[in-house]
């Protein structure tokens, strides 16, 4: 498999990072997970625009970053050498090697990795069980909850301990005990043709597949309530659903053991959502 790293097309067993790198070390870096069809990414544009702001938030020079040219010329050649139309791209930036200790070096040189591999959406889909993580909690005062952190220890706890629960993906509330998103998607309810979703206070990583549908929502004057929601309000919902930008739409079968039942109405209001995330995922390209 061929990777890109720092400029370079490599094979990836040739690629060498260094093992005084602050990712390795620290979990000190960012990535962004894109969904390729045909060589294009979805949205690279809205992807690389936060990174940007992403480094800028750790206090990493965004200068450093590879221009979009070289990220869509990278992705082109990757995707070249993959089976399939459909690709997940992955772009990981870490501050890059420095001395010990936490404070960084005062001049970086960051190490810059991507990747393709192939991707198909699941042919059979029944919907997610979740469970509530009982453990983790998203904090609104992290700033490796409001980036794309390398450092995922809360997420691979909470996907653990909800595993042990015969679940699929967990269910992580804030801090203040209202209901944030899972490990790697955020979360939308819909009752009585109105859909609901947590604001980005509460301490959730707002994904562009998230203001993807708050805005077909608003343009299809449908009811948006970006607003807290109380955990004993989900079973009061006609239907849940996550969201991605790898994935797209993903049903919720069921919570804690409470089966989801969409009427009509809010079953026409999932099939227009998941065929408008798909289009835009996979024919909506940046050219």
């Amino acid at each position: 498999m061929k990777i890109w790293l720092n400029g370079v097309i490599k094979n990836q067993d040739d690629a060498c990072i260094a093992t005084t790198d602050r990712g390795f070390l620290l979990g000190d870096g960012l990535f962004e997970t894109m969904r390729a069809h045909k060589g294009k990414v979805a949205w690279l544009s809205q992807h690389l625009d936060r990174l940007q702001d992403h480094t800028d938030a750790i206090g990493l020079d965004h200068s450093l970053l590879p221009t979009p040219e070289q990220v869509r010329q990278a992705i082109e050649t990757l995707c070249a050498e993959i089976d399939g139309d459909d690709a997940v791209i992955r772009l990981t930036v870490t501050r890059g090697s420095g001395p010990r200790g936490i404070l960084p070096p005062d001049t970086c040189h960051p190490t810059i990795l991507i990747t393709a591999a192939p991707f198909a959406r699941p042919v059979t889909d029944n919907g997610l069980i979740l469970a509530t993580s009982k453990v983790i909690r998203r904090n609104p005062w992290s700033v490796a909850g409001r980036v794309k952190s390398l450092n995922y220890l809360d997420n691979i706890a909470a996907r653990r301990e909800v595993a042990s629960y015969g679940a699929d993906e967990a269910l992580i509330l804030s801090v203040d005990g209202t209901v944030a998103e899972t490990t790697i998607a955020n979360l939308f309810a819909v009752r009585n043709g109105a859909v609901y979703t947590p604001p980005a206070e509460c301490g959730i990583l707002p994904g562009l597949a998230r203001q993807c549908v708050i805005d077909w929502c608003h343009q299809n004057d449908i009811v948006m309530h970006v607003a807290s929601i109380d955990p004993a309000d989900l079973t009061s919902m006609d239907a849940m659903f996550v969201c991605n930008a790898l994935q797209g739409l993903r049903l919720v079968q069921s919570i804690d053991g409470y089966s989801f039942k969409p009427g009509l109405e809010t079953t026409k209001i999932l099939r227009r959502l998941d065929g408008v995330l798909d289009r835009e995922l996979s024919l909506g390209i940046d050219i």
